[in-house]
């Protein structure tokens, strides 16, 4: 006798009722206009994973990285014809959509295009800075590269 009431009192409640389109509905939670069900046997059910039921979570927006990594900060280039190649690094991983500018002295040396290498030609000797900027598939800038500085070197007329 104390083994069946044991049964008895660990067997869940189920409640059922029809939904909105007529299907019959079993829960172990009561609702309005509900009726509860007697079992005649204990209720055994496999275990179901409803991971897939809960709301994905948002991507974060990626932080994109942007530097120059040629000429190197501070570096002094010797080049009598004034060209200067730039080349640039974007983690993570420079995806479809993404656009690069350049910028020299403060000024935009480029239209925007889709791989951090830029050619610059007939510079003047002396101190010149770089910046590079990250723009998303819509225009939007999503990065700025930390402002890189190189020394051009030219032979002088004065001591060739």
């Amino acid at each position: 006798m104390i083994l069946t009431f044991c049964a008895t009192a660990s067997q869940p409640q189920v409640y059922r009722w029809k939904d909105e389109n007529g299907n019959w509905v079993f829960s172990d939670v009561p609702r309005a206009g509900s009726e509860k069900i007697s079992l005649n046997k204990p209720l055994s059910m496999p275990t179901t994973d409803t991971s897939i039921l809960k709301p994905k979570k948002v991507n974060k927006a990626v932080q994109y990285e942007l530097k120059i990594s040629s000429p190197g900060h501070q570096q002094t280039l010797r080049e009598n014809t004034g060209t200067v190649y730039v080349s640039g690094q974007v983690k993570p991983v420079f995806s479809k959509g993404l656009t690069v500018q350049l910028s020299l002295n403060g000024q935009l040396v480029s239209d925007k295009q889709t791989n951090t290498t830029f050619a610059l030609h007939n510079l003047e000797r002396g101190e010149h800075h770089l910046v590079m900027y990250l723009f998303d598939e819509h225009g939007t800038r999503i990065a700025t590269s930390p402002q890189s500085t190189f020394y051009l070197h030219k032979t002088s007329r004065i001591n060739p």
